[in-house]
């Protein structure tokens, strides 16, 4: 192909009609100019595309798919997810992995964060069989997911078609030979990112990060290159043990559009479901945003008083039960306070180094009559034993 011609210094340009498609001779380029930009298309405004792939990434018990589902929720019933507005829909959730949470967790969230105890169908599907196999296989039957789904959405829920395909999570749907190598992930990128912008759509693969935060998405690099976004969650998570000490954090660590940076903190809560064959009370857990995850946020607390807030909710999640603190009224989802106290003195810091015993027992009694003052917990001697619920 002859090289294109130069164009001479300080030349007029004439504009030229723009044409449907390349005469002979013409080189095959789009010209840039002369149609109106594209403007993006959000799903959750500022945060999410409208169509393609985007990951949603973290630590083991990061809170990944506590945060998949809040978002999921969120288009469901319309609400804005940390104050951005986000586009109603339906939602695919492809459970590779504990399936046999996610109807206990969804409840969790409807009842505690949206408001909706009824437990009524929603336009949230979950598929009774998945495909296995390479990317090719998986992705084909994943097509035929998304085209029954939408065509059902438009019968059903006429109101909510198929905004967003959760995979929870990518390495337990698809099988590659290799996950480090760059040319089998690049590939899977592509094949998701095209379902999705053909059938309209969002696909949000749940994934891990490395060996630590820093280290970024697990696997190829071309994980993270083919995606559109990526939501990061992090925490700070006791190798042995698996606690997690002080709040999580959300941030959207990749963008095509840019805007990237910290989205707010957030807490995982406890909520009571019912009763197991023992009659004993179990329990799920729910997104619960920090100050950082409004709008309107407020100076945020005290470190003090984030941890033991934080505290409260991890012992609630641990080991609370319903307990009957008022009489002829409702049993409480509370915790006893030395529950409580225990798992404050053991996320306590101050700075990067462990506080002193005296200085738990100060920093925690200073605390404890903030938020008791400030009505965010309820506490009530029963049999001798104080307990500490939730407000």
């Amino acid at each position: 192909m002859a090289p294109l011609p130069k164009l001479a210094a300080n030349s007029n340009i004439k504009a030229v009609p723009p044409q449907a498609s390349c005469n002979e001779g013409e080189p095959p380029f789009r010209c840039i100019g002369g149609t109106p930009l594209e403007m993006p298309r959000y799903l959750i405004k500022g945060i999410l595309p409208e169509a393609g792939v985007a990951l949603l990434a973290g630590q083991f018990s990061a809170g990944k798919t506590f945060i998949g589902v809040d978002i999921a929720l969120s288009l469901i019933y319309g609400k804005a997810f940390l104050g951005r507005k986000v586009k109603a829909g339906g939602v695919l959730w492809i459970a590779a992995e504990g399936s046999g949470e996610i109807d206990a967790r969804v409840f969790a969230a409807r009842r505690e964060r949206f408001g909706d105890d009824s437990n009524s169908r929603i336009p949230f599907l979950c598929p009774s069989a998945l495909p296995t196999g390479g990317p090719q296989i998986v992705v084909t039957e994943l097509k035929g997911m998304i085209r029954a789904t939408r065509g059902w959405f438009s019968e059903a829920y006429p109101d909510h078609p198929l905004r967003l395909v959760v995979i929870d999570t990518l390495p337990a749907f698809v099988s590659l030979q290799d996950e480090n190598g760059n040319a089998e992930a690049a590939q899977l990128m592509k094949l998701l990112a095209a379902v999705g912008n053909e059938a309209g759509v969002l696909v949000m693969p749940i994934t891990h990060f490395g060996k630590g935060p820093e280290s970024g998405v697990r696997g190829a690099s071309a994980f993270a290159a083919g995606a559109d976004a990526i939501l990061a969650c992090k925490a700070e998570i006791d190798a042995q043990t698996g606690v997690v000490s002080g709040p999580r954090s959300l941030a959207l660590t990749k963008s095509r559009r840019g805007g990237t940076g910290p989205l707010g903190t957030f807490s995982i809560a406890g909520t009571s479901i019912g009763y197991d064959e023992d009659q004993e009370p179990e329990t799920a857990g729910y997104v619960v945003f920090g100050d950082g995850g409004s709008e309107n946020a407020k100076k945020p607390p005290p470190h003090h008083v984030r941890v033991l807030l934080d505290a409260i909710n991890e012992a609630i999640l641990a080991h609370g039960s319903l307990i009957q603190i008022f009489p002829n009224e409702p049993p409480l989802k509370a915790v006893r306070v030395d529950h409580a106290r225990d798992e404050f003195n053991r996320a306590y810091t101050v700075g990067d180094s462990a506080a002193s015993n005296d200085a738990k027992r100060q920093a925690y009694h200073r605390a404890y009559k903030i938020l008791r003052d400030g009505n965010r917990f309820g506490n009530r001697t029963v049999h001798g034993v104080e307990y500490l619920w939730l407000i």
